[in-house]
C-alpha cells in the first residue's frame, strides 16, 4: 500500500491544477484554524481582564463599605459611653460580602476562583463572630471588635483586588483623594488594636496570677 502511494505521489505533477487546488486548500485552512485560535486566545484573555475588573471593583468597594462602618462604630462606641446603653450598638455590624451575579468564573483558573471564593467565607465567619460576641460582651467592646474585624476584612479586600487587577491584566486601581491613603490608614489601625489587645490579655493575665497568688495564702 505505501509503494503505491509513493508511485502515486510521483506521477503526480505540481504544476497539475488538482494539486494546486489541494495544496492551496490545506494552506488556507491551516491559516484559518490558526486565526480562530488566535482571536480565541484574544477574546479569553479580554474576558479574563473584564471579569478580574468587575471582582476588584466588588472588593475595592467593600473596603469601602467596611470602612465606613469602621466609623459608625466608633462613633457608635461614643454614644453608648455617653448614654450607659446599648442602644447606639445595635445595628453596628460587620457587613456582609458577595460578588456580581453572572461572573465569568469559566475564564479564570481553578486556583484563583479557589482564593476569590475563600474570601466571603471569611466574612461570613468574621460577622458570625461578632454576633456571637454580642450575646455577652460589653457594647464599647463590641464596637473596638466590629471596628478590628471590618479593618481586617477591608485589608484583605485591597490586597486581593490588587492581586487580581495585576494577575490578569486589568488597569491598577486609582483611589481618588479620599481613598488615597486608606491601606496605610488600616494597617496602622490594625497594629495597633493588635498591640492593644496584646497588651489587655497580658494585663488580665497578671491580674489573673495576682488573684490565685492571694488566694493560695490565704488558704
Amino acid at each position: 500500500m505505501r509503494q503505491e502511494w509513493l508511485e502515486y505521489l510521483q506521477l503526480v505533477s505540481w504544476n497539475n491544477p488538482i494539486a494546486l487546488a489541494l495544496a492551496s486548500s490545506a494552506v488556507g485552512s491551516v491559516v484559518t484554524l490558526a486565526w480562530i485560535s488566535a482571536r480565541n486566545v484574544k477574546e479569553r484573555k479580554s474576558q479574563r481582564r473584564d471579569t478580574a475588573l468587575e471582582l476588584a471593583l466588588s472588593l475595592e468597594s467593600y473596603a469601602r463599605t467596611c470602612r465606613t462602618i469602621m466609623h459608625k462604630a466608633a462613633w457608635a462606641a461614643t454614644e453608648a459611653a455617653d448614654s450607659k446603653g446599648p442602644e447606639a450598638v445595635k445595628t453596628v455590624s460587620v457587613a456582609a460580602f458577595g460578588y456580581p451575579d453572572k461572573l465569568q468564573w469559566n475564564v479564570l483558573s481553578r486556583k484563583v476562583v479557589s482564593e476569590l471564593r475563600e474570601y466571603p467565607a471569611t466574612v461570613h465567619a468574621a460577622r458570625e463572630y461578632v454576633e456571637a460576641f454580642r450575646e455577652f460582651g460589653e457594647p464599647i467592646e463590641l464596637c473596638g471588635l466590629v471596628e478590628y474585624e471590618c479593618a481586617k476584612a477591608a485589608m484583605a479586600a485591597l490586597v486581593l483586588a490588587r492581586v487580581t487587577r495585576r494577575r490578569h491584566g486589568a488597569a491598577s486601581w486609582k483611589p481618588g483623594a479620599k481613598d488615597s491613603a486608606m491601606e496605610r490608614e488600616l494597617s496602622k489601625f490594625i497594629a495597633s488594636a493588635e498591640e492593644n489587645r496584646t497588651t489587655s490579655r497580658r494585663m488580665e493575665s497578671a491580674v489573673a496570677r495576682r488573684v490565685d497568688a492571694q488566694a493560695f495564702k490565704q488558704a
